[in-house]
């Protein structure tokens, strides 16, 4: 009997004809040519807006033929366009594994990686937007769209590679282009580059508000928060309500301790996820904290389910077992490991996020000597070149058992020459002798770590568990696996992260320092003396007062989290409790889990 069940992703097929496909059942080329002239037609209504008509005669040749391409991408153009994700998700997937000649293969996978970068879901295009390339290899658009991706991914220094070559084979300048550039050389923390390039994308495209919108974040991380206000303020003048350029001109108001003009802009009538947090944080400075709570919990909500924000902690749990297993006392101690001093030591800043790592970064740059690393090109990166510069079959850490053979003792100069070569294009000074590493990734890298830079410092930032989780509640910043998608999820990702650190403290002898964001926030000059000493620079440090001020522009690179610095204050010491006299249910999933740590850590009993 025909089955005649529609596909659950709601295409419009019959299953059997999309999710369900038997592709040995797809009929063969000579009989797909044989729709071609209804397929354009097909095309023809759809470039004329009869939608419906071209809707109808797209599924009618798909039910007879799902392999043809060209109504294939009638119908994924239709469902991408009344926002019928799941179906046009299906549709151009399909669409993108379709064999054919290199252009027509090239413009499936761009038009399927443009699709899925607009859903914000950057690494998931990353393999159409190789293979588009692939196929059309001197194509400007794959390329930019290739850097798009790359860049959101956090490869920076690949991504800015493929925007360069997107100009070149432009053969001119490109607003658009330009703009994406910049931002990604932003990210790199290289400001003066990105702000040049700002100037120059805007003149040639001054309607582009995401261009003036990076460029006003940029003005922001360079010191210039007038210009930067301007900017914005210029923005919403033409575009009033471009919500994108309003949110960032709230957070210029939050950043300047004015909740009344951020509440103001912000209004409280369906708002976005990004909106609910900062609707959160400015009614958290008026110390309206059970409003503030409920913004975030709404803000997490929607994370959640529009964002399909799910914390899977399956794949940690096997990673945490699989690190544990290998990097012990007695497998470590033969490996190899490079004891040359290097030219700049790297300091690598632990803390969970919200801990107060950053806060370590912005003081410790201001020392002479000292560069702000941030989480740029991480050792987690190098991982995943060990077995490729091995040869080993096996996967990291297993592959590291290479370097017990022959030539395979090298492995360690190798990659610390790959971890070395990316920091040459941050315009570090030549007394820079002193570079920070602030990946969040770190933590579970120690025992590659102790193998490259075998004497590098280790400052650990720990604040209490469960300030860092309210914290964590009153951010928008997405964290590994989704973590942050809840207080709960993020606690248990904590426990997991701290048991991995306590197992290399335990197998390894690290040069490490633990330090309190509680000591650092209240007593800075005393803090970071201990630091320094540790770190062992003679650098003479700031005095009180102008460690407490936290605005000496850094000599060096300037990175992303150093435009929100703030003189250094004592209003979320030990905030949680406030927020526990307000919301007293607030910690109730996450006490069981944080509580051991909460007294490992030495504050005593969870409240």
């Amino acid at each position: 009997m025909l089955d005649t069940a529609l596909c659950e992703c709601a295409s419009g097929l019959r299953r059997v004809r999309c999710c369900a496909l038997d592709e040995a059942a797809l009929p063969n080329q000579q009989g797909v040519v044989l729709l071609d002239d209804q397929a354009a037609t097909a095309t023809k209504f759809f470039n004329e807006k009869k939608y419906a008509e071209a809707e109808a005669l797209a599924l009618t040749l798909l039910d007879l033929a799902p392999n043809h391409r060209q109504a294939l991408r009638v119908l994924f153009e239709i469902r991408k366009a009344q926002k019928r994700n799941p179906a046009a998700e299906a549709l151009g997937a399909r669409l993108a594994a379709l064999p054919g000649a290199p252009a027509a293969r090239a413009a499936a996978n761009l038009a399927f990686a443009q699709y899925i970068i607009g859903l914000g879901r950057y690494a998931a295009a990353r393999e159409s937007a190789e293979r588009a390339l692939k196929a059309s290899p001197k194509d400007a658009t794959a390329h930019h769209v290739l850097g798009v991706v790359l860049t959101e991914t956090g490869h920076l220094q690949e991504g800015e590679t493929h925007y360069r070559r997107a100009v070149a084979l432009l053969g001119r300048e490109d607003g658009v282009v330009l703009s994406n550039l910049a931002w990604n050389l932003k990210l790199q923390s290289r400001l003066e580059e990105a702000a040049a390039l700002y100037e120059k994308a805007l003149a040639l495209r001054p309607d582009n508000k995401r261009g003036i919108g990076g460029y006003a974040q940029v003005q922001a991380a360079r010191f210039e928060p007038a210009h930067a206000t301007k900017l914005l303020d210029d923005a919403l003048v033409k575009w009033p309500d471009d919500r994108a350029l309003r949110l960032l001109r709230v957070r210029l108001d939050l950043l300047a301790d004015n909740p009344e003009a951020a509440l103001a802009r912000l209004g409280d009538e369906n708002l976005l996820a990004l909106e609910l947090w900062a609707r959160g944080q400015a009614l958290a400075q008026q110390k309206r904290l059970p409003e503030a709570v409920s913004c975030y919990a709404s803000a997490k909500k929607l994370l959640r389910e529009r964002e399909n924000a799910i914390y899977q902690p399956a794949p940690f749990i096997a990673r945490a077992q699989e690190y544990k297993a290998y990097f012990t006392a007695d497998r470590i101690m033969p490996l190899p490991r490079d004891e040359t001093p290097p030219r700049r030591q790297p300091v690598f800043l632990l803390g969970f996020p919200r801990s107060g790592s950053s806060l370590l970064e912005q003081l410790l740059s201001q020392l002479p000597g000292f560069a702000a690393g941030d989480d740029f090109a991480p050792v987690a990166d190098l991982a995943n070149l060990i077995p490729r510069l091995t040869g080993d079959k096996s996967a990291y850490p297993e592959a590291l058992d290479s370097a017990l053979i022959g030539a395979g003792a090298d492995l360690p100069a190798q990659l610390r020459a790959r971890y070395d070569l990316p920091r040459t294009r941050l315009g570090l000074t030549p007394d820079t002798r002193f570079l920070t590493d602030r990946a969040p990734s770190n933590l579970w890298h120690l025992g590659l770590i102790k193998l490259l830079f075998p004497q590098a410092p280790i400052i650990h930032v720990l604040r209490h568990p469960l300030d860092v989780m309210l914290s964590i509640l009153s951010q928008d910043g997405r964290l590994e696996g989704d973590c942050g998608a809840s207080i709960h999820t993020a606690a248990r990702h904590y426990a997991l992260c701290m048991d991995m650190v306590k197992h290399y403290r335990g197998q390894l002898t690290l040069r490490y320092l633990p330090v309190r964001y509680e000591d650092l926030i209240t007593a800075p000059h005393a803090t970071l003396t201990r630091v320094a000493d540790f770190i062992g620079t003679s650098a003479s440090l700031p005095g009180e007062a102008a460690l407490r001020a936290n605005a000496a522009r850094p000599s060096g690179p300037v990175p992303v989290h150093f435009a929100a610095r703030k003189p250094v204050h004592t209003n979320s010491l030990y905030a949680y409790r406030e927020a526990l006299k307000a919301v007293p249910s607030l910690f109730a999933e996450v006490q069981p889990v944080l509580a051991p740590w909460i007294t490992e850590l030495g504050y005593g009993d969870a409240p």
